[in-house]
């Protein structure tokens, strides 16, 4: 009669020893981000990138896979917001053209990547990676809009680049979680 007691009593201070101790969720992002690191994807940049948001400390994959691609959904709409901001206040019609391309062009791929946000909600990661992949053409598209004219430097080259950045991302922790 007294091995439930004595079981609750052995029992008890390894409770309390996995009570103080962080989640292993914690761990999710490093190692996802050390298993990304070997590949095409920085471990601090993914690190980083990732902690962003708090919820990242204590995330297991899916939800990091959610926070990915809710960050490229976020800066597309900045960098949109920066192309036509830029192409209010410019006097060259050239550049005013091609930062209105790039507008379009983002504008564009807010409906794919809605779309991939909703796949990696439904964990079909696969699905959301290859829409991923789509998008990363924008960065590039808009960037080439400059090149028609010689000596023309796209004013948000340094934009484009940090979506192609989170873009890669979050389609490498959607191809991750695909496994």
């Amino acid at each position: 009669m007294n091995k439930p007691h004595s079981i609750f009593i052995l029992s008890f201070p390894l409770l309390l020893l996995l009570a103080g101790h962080p989640s292993l969720a914690g761990e999710t992002l490093h190692s996802l981000c050390s298993f990304l690191g070997g590949d095409y994807v920085d471990y601090n940049y993914c690190v980083s990138t990732l902690s962003s948001n708090p919820a990242a400390s204590t995330a297991d994959g899916h939800t990091l896979a959610v926070i990915a691609v809710n960050l490229t959904v976020t800066n597309a709409t900045a960098v949109k917001s920066r192309a036509d901001s830029l192409s209010l206040s410019s006097t060259d019609s050239f550049i005013r053209s091609s930062l209105l391309n790039c507008s379009s062009l983002y504008a564009a791929a807010a409906p794919d990547l809605h779309s991939s946000a909703a796949a990696t909600a439904a964990k079909n990661y696969t699905g959301s990676a290859a829409v991923l992949a789509d998008v990363l053409r924008v960065p590039a598209g808009c960037d080439q809009g400059f090149e028609r004219q010689q000596g023309a430097v796209s004013p948000i080259r340094k934009e484009n680049n940090a979506f192609s950045d989170l873009t890669t991302l979050a389609k490498a922790v959607n191809n991750y979680m695909a496994q």
